[in-house]
C-alpha cells in the first residue's frame, strides 16, 4: 500500500512537518482541541458534532491522505467512498419485495480508541505508532470512553473529524464480511450505508428466521442495532431504504412521487416569492438538491431539473 514509514511521535512530527511537542500534546490532550456542538437529527433529538482545532484537522488530513484513503473499503460498506453514493447503497436490493432496516445506535461514539489503535496496527504499524494514530484520531467523552480520562485508554471517533468515516468503514468490514457471509447463503442482500444497514430478500420468511443472528453477529461486533428503529417491510408497504423509495412496479429506486410534489412547491414559491422553505430558501440550495438527485435519481432528475428552469425563465418573461 506504500504507506508512511514512521515508528514513534518525533519520526511522525518530522514527516508532517510539525514540531514533536505539538504531536504529543495534540495526541495526549485531544480533547482540548475540539469544539462540542449539537445539531438537530431530521427525526428528533440532538447529534454532538466535536470540530477539531484547525492544527488537529490538519495532522488528521495528513493521515487521511497517506493512511486511510490507501485502505480498501468492505465491499458492503456504500458511504463515505469516493463515487459512491446513496443509490449504489440501494441498488444491490432492487429486485427484491421484502426488506429489514436497521440503524446502528451512536455509530462513531461505539467505537473505541482501542478498536482504532488495532487498525492501524493490522496494516503494518507498531504498537507504539498505532497507540499515536489512534489518540489523534480520537477524543473523550464519547459512549466508548469511560468515566476517568487516561490518554491512552480513553476516547471513541468524534463525529466531526475527517478521519472518522474511513475509520468506521475500516473498523466495520469485519462485521460487514460476517453478515454477508450468513446472508449469501440464504439469498439474503445486505449492504451498510454508515449506521444504516439494509437486509433485502423475496423470501419474507427466511428475512425474518435470519434477523436474530444478524443482531447477534451486529452484538458481537461491538455495536449496539437500534431496536426502536428496525423496520420490516414488503411489497404493500412504500419502501424508504436511506431516503430512498421502492417503486413497486419497477425494479428501481427513486425519490418517490410524493417529495417531487413538494420540491415543486418550494420551487415555485422560492420563484415567485410565496414563502421560503426552511431548508430550501435560496437558488443555490435548490441546485444543490438537483445535484444530489442526479446522483440518485436521473429521470427524476431531469423531469425536476427542466421544471426548475421553466419557471426561472416563466419568472424572468423567457
Amino acid at each position: 500500500m506504500n504507506l508512511p514509514v514512521f515508528s514513534n511521535e518525533r519520526e511522525l512530527a518530522s514527516l508532517i512537518h510539525v514540531h514533536e511537542k505539538h504531536i504529543n500534546l495534540l495526541s495526549t490532550f485531544p480533547h482540548r482541541y475540539y469544539k462540542k456542538y449539537k445539531l438537530p437529527k431530521a427525526n428528533g433529538g440532538f447529534r454532538e458534532i466535536r470540530q477539531p482545532r484547525k492544527d488537529l484537522k490538519g495532522i488528521q488530513a495528513w493521515i487521511l491522505r497517506n493512511i486511510l484513503d490507501k485502505l480498501n473499503p468492505s465491499p458492503y460498506a456504500t458511504a463515505y467512498i469516493k463515487k459512491k453514493s446513496i443509490a449504489d447503497n440501494v441498488s444491490p436490493h432492487r429486485n427484491n419485495r421484502y426488506f429489514v432496516c436497521l440503524d446502528l445506535e451512536d455509530f462513531f461514539p461505539s467505537i473505541s480508541i482501542r478498536r482504532v489503535a488495532k487498525i492501524f496496527s493490522i496494516i503494518g504499524y507498531s504498537d507504539k505508532a498505532s497507540a499515536v494514530l489512534a489518540k489523534l484520531c480520537t477524543c473523550n467523552g464519547g459512549v466508548a470512553s469511560g468515566s476517568e480520562y487516561h490518554p491512552m485508554f480513553s476516547g471513541s471517533l468524534p463525529q466531526g473529524a475527517v478521519t472518522s468515516p474511513s475509520l468506521s468503514n475500516a473498523i466495520s468490514a469485519k462485521m460487514d464480511r460476517r453478515i454477508a457471509g450468513y446472508t449469501s447463503r440464504r439469498n439474503i442482500i445486505y449492504t451498510r450505508y454508515a449506521d444504516d444497514i439494509t437486509l433485502s430478500s423475496n423470501n419474507s420468511n427466511v428475512l425474518c428466521q435470519s434477523l436474530p443472528r444478524i443482531l447477534k453477529i451486529i452484538k458481537s461486533e461491538h455495536f449496539k442495532p437500534n431496536m426502536a428503529k428496525l423496520r420490516v417491510l414488503g411489497p404493500r408497504r412504500k419502501c424508504y431504504v436511506t431516503g430512498l423509495v421502492k417503486d413497486n412496479s419497477e425494479s428501481k429506486f427513486g425519490i418517490g412521487k410524493k417529495k417531487k410534489r413538494q420540491m415543486r412547491a418550494v420551487m415555485h414559491h422560492l420563484v415567485f416569492n410565496l414563502g421560503q422553505d426552511n431548508k430550501y430558501n435560496s437558488k443555490e440550495s435548490i441546485v444543490g438538491w438537483l445535484n444530489y438527485l442526479r446522483s440518485v435519481d436521473k429521470k427524476s432528475y431531469e423531469q425536476m431539473d427542466s421544471y426548475w428552469n421553466r419557471l426561472l425563465n416563466k419568472s424572468q418573461g423567457i
